[in-house]
């Protein structure tokens, strides 16, 4: 990337989701606020939005693994989502994650998928960032541009399988 003035920037793989099981996993709770640098309990806000999304069914292991890397990377959330399954709890984990962030001062670069059938399932997330920003413009600022956070596709993709 340096030697054409690219960005490098990544997600995370299938195994850094996989190594976590539960929130006891996470090292700290914590995260610091973007100004002022105040310390924030960041799984407590997680789970709040993702009781407010009634979405407290998605795999706990796979949220764990969200906030630890969004505590890592704050600025530069992009998340893996179809480790587990991807519109009922990937997608629904990156969500409750990036509205935490939001709280916080940052803002969410957004998903990648690799698998399954990606045209049709970056519609549907696209459809679930549309919806999740209608649902909480009112109830929090920061929250605008949700509906256009980056949707990366990885797994095989070729010229001739974009002409498809």
């Amino acid at each position: 990337g340096q030697l054409f003035g690219i960005k490098v920037s990544g997600t995370h793989a299938h195994a850094f989701v996989q190594s976590f099981s539960g929130l006891e996993d996470l090292p700290t709770r914590n995260i610091k606020r973007a100004e002022g640098g105040e310390t924030v309990d960041f799984v407590e806000l997680v789970l709040k939005y993702r009781r407010d999304m009634k979405r407290e069914r998605t795999n706990i292991g796979e949220l764990s693994a969200f906030i630890a890397y969004c505590q890592a990377f704050p600025t530069a959330f992009l998340a893996l989502v179809d480790t587990y399954d991807t519109l009922e709890s990937g997608v629904p984990n990156f969500l409750a994650c990036a509205l935490a962030l939001i709280e916080v001062g940052y803002f969410p670069v957004g998903i990648r998928l690799d698998s399954g059938d990606l045209a049709l399932l970056s519609i549907q997330a696209r459809a679930m960032f549309k919806s999740t920003e209608v649902e909480f413009k009112d109830k929090m600022a920061g929250v605008a541009g949700l509906s256009a956070v980056t949707i990366v596709a990885s797994n095989d993709i070729d010229e001739d399988r974009l002409y498809q």
